[in-house]
């Protein structure tokens, strides 16, 4: 005779209806799915969103490496793309890979397109569905150090959270000054400095958010949570306890040694010298505001460490990059992507105070 499993003698929290189950598969998370005791938790949603303007040519990749990683919803605002971006991300929509959405701060005239867009994704009922939420950029790459090196081998390595907050370690152009089709994550692989001293350490964080009533707010480098923050369990790059970004909400940076034992956030600002310079001659970086890109480029080309192998991320990325080829209308839109990128690079080229930065930053390379 079979046996009845009953509730009578089990703690409250250890219950779990069928009407509950149901509501997984629908996509509505009960809150009993968060607690310790699913911990590591199994088939998580991981919700990875982002605000992106004309990253066309780099955009497949990076989409390729965080669905390998383990993201399992990605929402894409975008505003102002002048190099196809748009036309490629609305048919990685009709795929189902992404969710593309136009910024809303289009419609309002806010300038504010982050905090914007960031508002708008927890009124979404995508929100809603998933347990852990990330916003990032397209030039940021997750690698986890731990496992398979996926999102579930780094869940599997901590305690449970409610927030999580990985370093960058920026890779500088490698001596690349030409845009040259590609992967960024196999054409600059070197980096700088993944242990310095006091003077160098501070690094800004994006941050892995356990969703929970906890959550006030989902903000672009770190959440702000609400209540009372004494229990709040935040962790670092390498699992351990940290109070100074619950502690401060304004800080976005952290003193980033011994942070990154167990995931680093691979930051590539620079890429080569044309690509940066067009995306700092769209923010007026050249031409406004000359000295902006040529300190920011000082500060990030750094190129001489190779410490972080990305190797089997990349191959892992390959495998999911081929759901990308076997669509041809994809991978052509792409292409026109990587065609409109080298044709603004010849055009600004044309100009005397575009070339005259560039000739700058060569020589500043130069020393």
């Amino acid at each position: 005779m079979g046996s009845t499993t009953t509730t009578e003698n089990l703690p409250d929290e250890q219950i779990v209806d069928s009407e509950a189950l149901d509501a997984r598969d629908t996509n509505l998370t009960p809150d009993f799915f968060r607690l310790p005791e699913m911990w590591p938790p199994k088939n998580s949603r991981v919700l990875l969103t982002s605000c992106i303007q004309d990253e066309g040519p780099f955009l497949l990749e990076w989409l390729a490496w965080h669905k390998a990683v383990g993201v399992t919803d990605i929402v894409v605002f975008t505003n102002g793309c002048t190099d196809g971006t748009n036309a490629l991300l609305d048919r990685l929509d009709l795929l189902g890979h992404v969710t593309h959405l136009p910024n809303p701060a289009s419609f309002t005239g806010d300038t504010e397109h982050q905090i914007m867009a960031l508002q708008y994704i927890q009124s979404m009922p995508i929100f809603s569905a998933v347990d852990f939420v990330l916003s990032m950029d397209v030039d940021e790459f997750i690698n986890v150090h731990v496992g398979e090196g996926k999102l579930e081998d780094l869940l599997g390595a901590v305690e449970p959270f409610d927030v999580l907050s990985m370093c960058e370690l920026n890779h500088g152009s490698n001596g690349h000054q030409q845009f040259k089709r590609g992967w960024v994550t196999e054409q600059f692989p070197c980096h700088g400095a993944p242990r310095t001293g006091p003077w160098k350490a501070r690094a800004s964080v994006k941050s892995l958010t356990r969703r929970s009533d906890r959550v006030e707010s989902i903000r672009y480098h770190r959440p702000d949570l609400n209540g009372d923050l004494t229990d709040a369990i935040w962790l670092d790059g390498s699992g351990r306890r940290m109070t100074q970004l619950s502690e401060d909400p304004k800080e976005n940076v952290v003193d980033s040694r011994g942070r990154r034992d167990l995931v680093t956030l691979e930051h590539f600002p620079l890429r080569s010298m044309d690509s940066f310079l067009v995306k700092m001659h769209g923010n007026d970086g050249v031409v406004s505001g000359k000295q902006v890109s040529k300190r920011y480029w000082r500060v990030r080309n750094l190129n001489d460490h190779h410490d972080h192998d990305m190797s089997i991320g990349i191959e892992r990325a390959r495998i999911v990059h081929k759901l990308f080829e076997a669509d041809d209308e994809t991978m052509e839109l792409h292409l026109n992507c990587c065609a409109a990128h080298e044709a603004r690079i010849a055009d600004l080229m044309k100009d005397s105070a575009y070339a005259a930065r560039r000739d700058e930053l060569v020589a500043l390379d130069q020393k």
